[in-house]
């Protein structure tokens, strides 16, 4: 018998998830949730940019879950939601990689917005993500 996390629970294992990806002692996790049932998790960091000794910038990436997407992920198993959440911080940090340019952090444009849409948790439940 599968029993299902409330949404509380399963949003901090997936905000706990991501905190391995963005590393940065200023990093801050926080999610809302709109009148629709969509739920945005933004991460937020300030980044530094090495030749410049003032310049600071807050940088965030939003994670946007249809509701769909959480109540999917909450009634899957354990083994399960842990491949899910290791899928979804691929696809947090493959989504900065592609947004940021190659040369490293272009502290005008840090900010990003990711959807994650249930075809994510599908390849991720298959091995696939």
């Amino acid at each position: 018998m599968t029993v299902s996390l409330d949404a509380r629970q399963s949003l901090a294992e997936i905000e706990h998830a991501l905190f391995k990806s963005f590393p940065f002692p200023s990093t801050s996790i926080t999610h809302v949730t709109n009148s629709d049932g969509v739920v945005t998790i933004q991460v937020s960091w300030v980044a530094s940019a090495g030749s410049m000794s003032i310049l600071d910038s807050r940088c965030a990436m939003s994670l946007v879950m249809e509701p769909a997407v959480l109540e999917r992920y909450r009634a899957l198993p354990g083994a399960k939601r842990l491949r899910v959440r290791e899928a979804l911080r691929a696809h947090a940090e493959d989504a900065l990689r592609r947004h940021l340019p190659a040369g490293g952090v272009d502290l005008a444009e840090c900010n990003v917005m990711v959807g994650v849409d249930e075809s994510v948790l599908a390849d991720a439940e298959r091995g696939r993500a």
